[in-house]
């Protein structure tokens, strides 16, 4: 298998999940990071949870737009809608930053609100 490279820092690399808790009810996040340049999706953002009697389902991706100068943080451009059910429900996301803290959490920063995510196995 070719080694892929690109301007992803090791560590950031993987599957990252977070729950988030609002009056419906829990929401799940699934984050894969991948390897890539400037410019290439290299994250995959998968959305579950309740919408009342229902429940949504929506998967976005986002490109990076800078590589990371201390290898700290990675900059992304808005994320794209890449399906989406019931698609009323799946908004994209403006731009984000995601940053490695010292406790191995992932945290994405967008739009004013933060999320943290941890690696699973």
């Amino acid at each position: 298998m070719p080694v892929v490279s690109g301007d992803v820092p090791e560590a950031y690399l993987g599957s990252w999940t977070a729950t988030l808790a609002n009056t419906e009810g829990e929401n799940t996040r699934s984050l894969v990071i991948k390897q890539g340049s400037i410019g290439d999706d290299v994250l995959i953002l998968v959305a579950d949870g309740p919408t009342g009697e229902n429940t949504y389902h929506c998967v976005f991706s986002a490109a990076l737009t800078a590589a990371p100068s201390s290898g700290t943080r990675l900059e992304l451009g808005p994320s794209t809608l890449t399906s989406g059910t019931p698609a009323a429900s799946c908004s994209p996301g403006t731009a984000s930053t995601l940053t490695l803290k010292d406790d191995g959490t992932l945290h994405r920063s967008l739009g004013g609100q933060t999320v943290a995510y941890t690696r699973t196995p």
